[in-house]
């Protein structure tokens, strides 16, 4: 993003994210999906504001039957950049620049906002009628490998030492 040169106040930028962002990037979660990004960028005399909203969905592998699906994420971000002497990551929220740098770099930004933006379990989400739309079939196969349905007699020898 070019930040030399720009004039006081707001200016807006807006962008898709897809297949080559998570390329480029190797973004491990997913490697397909299409985003909107609306970046509001503030210029002050000391300081540039950032402001993310992200929108969009991507390709996701479900934690409970492996199969891949398309996960709706939105959130928004906000990062202040303060002119100084040399580059210093503050805080998650600002972050020093050299006063002549006249690029920012705002890929890697977009990808931890992304992560941070991902569920902590990543399952299909359900249909309209309340049913997982989780693959019945992985499902039949992992419920045959349930403690309730699967007995390994292992477990029957250890239940006799704890007994004891």
């Amino acid at each position: 993003m070019p930040i030399a040169g720009l004039a006081l106040g707001k200016k807006q930028y807006s962008f898709q994210l897809g297949r080559k962002f998570f390329e480029l990037t190797g973004f491990a979660e997913s490697s397909e999906g299409d985003l909107e990004v609306q970046l509001t960028l503030d210029k002050h005399e000391n300081m540039i504001e950032f402001h993310f909203a992200i929108r969009g969905w991507m390709q996701l592998v479900c934690d409970r039957c492996a199969d891949e699906y398309n996960q709706y994420v939105e959130g928004e971000q906000h990062l202040i950049l303060k002119f100084g002497d040399h580059l210093k990551e503050e805080s998650d929220e600002i972050v020093i620049i050299p006063a002549d740098l006249h690029e920012f770099d705002v890929s890697q930004l977009l990808y931890e906002y992304l992560v941070v933006l991902l569920p902590y379990r990543k399952v299909h989400p359900e249909d309209e009628n309340g049913q997982s739309a989780c693959n019945p079939e992985m499902l039949r196969r992992i419920a045959q490998h349930s403690p309730e349905t699967y007995h390994d007699p292992r477990w029957d020898a250890l239940r006799k030492l704890s007994d004891n």
